[in-house]
């Protein structure tokens, strides 16, 4: 297999080493904290894509191929894995006609090619009674063995798997034009489409998430589609074959799961276990049938939140219903005796596997040792084997450094030592530090955001006006349209609304100097709380405004873009009020020891909740009812101040209310601050 399947979107990649920590196959490489996945030691098992909770890893796509031979004049097939009634929660012949409205010329379950290799693994095993035996349907197990049990790749049953044997009957039945979509829950599946020891016989793989987009991308509801018959070849006694122990039930081996010759495992860990113990001796015969995922109703491409157990007894339900229908047809075998074997004699179910090491190199214990204390392990009781690296031990967790994988700097006790031991030697606390961290990743963001929003809003602009302008018109001359003067208003009025959005994308865009000059602080309050009052819409509770500020206290600030903070912060503490009387307090001071003034802003609301504290200054992020709030007020305010070398930040409390602060120099020359005497003369 070759290619790219699972990649990294390193923006959202937050150093939480999950995928390290499930990847069966240690194929995360971690390089200046972001986590890569190593296309040649991966198996596509896409485990990580599933635990990844920043989303962080996405597999390849296959929609836009898929939707573009849907176009083009070839006949296309859907191949539905046997384990598709765990993605879809309607009857199994609104699948089927789900996939036709969409534009599928044929819909075959793959269950069918699930028999025929049933059937192969029958006479296999029969032809080949010692020794052990791995099977091959999971093609995430068949590539852990080729790649890190390279020893074991003559012990792999070589079948092809139910997905191309139905792509080689559907073109044997159909012809060699037939484009053969298969849509399942393995991501796995997209890489062995593209094994070159394999024919070409897939031409595209969706997972059964990307399915659900195709479907709804082509205006197709699975729930109101009209029920459809599926294609030859019928499937038949093959379609328990995703549950763990399917294929002894399908390939009727006569054998239960608690047989000694027996191995049913799934899941990755009890997988890569049962692989890694398994010796080479030819005592007797042993079947090992695994799945990297706990069955293929689990697997990491359905996009159903459902649990596991649901979507199997889904499957298992759809199972009994067409065993029944097969009985009550009297159908011998449920379909199971389908002469399909018979009638293609010629179809080429055997296959090769080569062996691909993948193993790591083992570092001598002196090198190992020299690793563990760079992150101060110079003995066995100072190896935590915490696991927030994402390796299990420390040990692991230097192996990988040797051998390029990893990284010093994940070792989180280690690093949190060193951080706070730099805080004592700089005499700054350490939660000053994490404050100036915080600071420094909301700066990034605003200017990223920054330019994402120029440009968006300019693009923008232009139509909104258009949109206005044109409503305008219209309602002139349809002004004797009652009918109509609602709707027109309501275009107007909400055009209006996104240009005033648009805006505020251009003010939080807006890279402008600061134009300082002297004012008088209480002045810049006032006239912030009274432009607040005048902007804020009525809540229906009674709130007092009280200020506070100095006499005379006065700073070089830009009047308008300072006044711009002061009323976003007011106007957020009248918000903050809804449902209560109160009042909100603006004070304003010079800090002690001179040079800076300090002003905050109280209410006494509910509080910002705890789960919005650090999204506060985030671009577009608000607790605003839809309508009512952007989420731009603040990292506006953030980034004036910002330009003005202040500093801004909030205390709050549940019930009691919240407090904004803006720190600002009170005086700048040449760009560095200096005090100013009672008079306002530089000091």
């Amino acid at each position: 297999m070759s290619g790219t399947i699972i990649s990294t979107i390193k923006q959202n990649c937050r150093r939480c080493y999950t995928c390290v920590r499930d990847c069966p196959a240690q194929a995360i490489r971690i390089e200046d904290g972001q986590a890569f996945v190593v296309d040649g030691r991966c198996i596509a098992c896409g485990n990580c894509t599933l635990v990844c909770s920043q989303n962080a890893k996405a597999y390849l796509s296959g929609l836009e191929r898929a939707s573009w031979m849907l176009e083009e004049d070839a006949p296309v097939a859907a191949l539905l894995a046997p384990s598709f009634p765990a993605g879809f929660d309607v009857p199994a012949g609104q699948v089927a006609g789900a996939f036709k409205a969409a534009g599928f010329d044929l819909v075959v379950e793959v269950a069918q090619g699930a028999d025929l290799v049933s059937r192969a693994y029958a006479e296999y095993l029969e032809a080949h009674p010692g020794g052990v035996h791995i099977a091959t349907a999971c093609p995430a197990v068949a590539e852990y063995v080729r790649k890190y049990r390279p020893e074991l790749v003559d012990r792999l049953v070589p079948v092809v798997s139910p997905m191309v044997a139905t792509a080689l009957a559907v073109k044997e039945l159909y012809g060699e034009r037939v484009r053969c979509v298969f849509v399942g829950p393995c991501v796995a599946k997209k890489a062995e489409a593209r094994d070159p020891e394999l024919p070409p016989v897939i031409d595209e793989v969706l997972t059964l998430q990307e399915a659900h987009r195709l479907l709804a991308a082509r205006g197709v509801d699975p729930a109101k589609a009209e029920p459809a018959d599926w294609d030859e070849p019928a499937a038949g006694r093959a379609r328990v074959f995703p549950l763990p122990g399917g294929l002894l039930e399908s390939a009727g081996l006569d054998r239960g799961i608690l047989d000694p010759d027996v191995l049913v495992v799934s899941g990755h860990d009890e997988t890569v276990e049962v692989l890694d113990s398994l010796g080479e001796t030819d005592a007797g015969q042993l079947l090992v049938e695994a799945l990297m995922c706990r069955g293929c109703y689990c697997g990491p491409g359905i996009s159903s939140s459902e649990p596991g157990l649901l979507r199997k007894r889904r499957v298992g339900e759809y199972v009994a219903e067409c065993r029944r229908a097969a009985e009550e047809a009297a159908e011998p075998g449920d379909g199971s005796d389908d002469p399909l074997a018979a009638r293609l004699p010629g179809l080429r179910l055997r296959r090769t596997y080569s062996a691909d090491d993948q193993r790591l190199p083992s570092p001598t214990e002196d090198e190992i040792r020299e690793i563990l204390a760079r992150t101060n392990k110079f003995f066995p009781e100072d190896e935590l084997n915490c696991g927030a690296c994402g390796y299990p031990t420390c040990r692991d967790k230097a192996i990988a450094v040797h051998c390029g994988m990893a990284e010093d700097a994940m070792c989180l006790p280690f690093m949190i030592d060193q951080a706070e031991r730099v805080c004592i030697e700089l005499g700054v606390p350490y939660s000053e530090m994490r404050d100036v961290h915080r600071h420094i990743i909301n700066t990034e963001k605003l200017a990223s955001m920054g330019q994402m929003a120029a440009g968006v809003a300019h693009e923008l602009n232009n139509p909104l006006s258009t949109i206005l302008l044109y409503t305008h018109i219209l309602g002139k001359k349809l002004k004797d349209r009652d009918d109509l003067d609602h709707d027109l208003k309501l275009v107007a009025e909400e055009s209006e609304r996104c240009k005033k959005i648009v805006g505020n994308l251009l003010d939080f865009a807006r890279q402008s100097r600061v134009h300082v000059e002297s004012v008088d602080v209480r002045e810049v309050v006032q006239q912030a709380v009274d432009a607040a009052v005048a902007t804020v819409e009525p809540i229906g509770h009674r709130i007092d405004l009280v200020v506070d500020v100095e006499r005379g206290l006065r700073a070089d600030l830009d009047r308008d873009q300072m006044t711009q903070v002061l009323v976003n912060l007011v106007k957020n503490g009248v918000e903050a009020m809804e449902g209560r009387d109160g009042a909100v307090r603006v004070s304003a001071a010079e800090v002690e020891g001179g040079g800076r003034i300090h002003i905050a802003v109280s209410d006494e609301g509910a509080g910002i909740p705890r789960s919005a504290r650090d999204k506060v200054f985030q671009p577009f992020f608000t607790t605003k009812s839809i309508g009512k709030g952007t989420g731009l007020g603040l990292p506006i305010s953030y980034g004036i101040v910002k330009m003005h070398n202040g500093t801004i930040w909030f205390d709050t409390e549940t019930g009691r209310g919240t407090t904004f602060h803006v720190e600002v120099p009170s005086i700048r020359v040449g760009g560095q601050t200096a005090l100013i005497d009672d008079k306002g003369a530089t000091a």
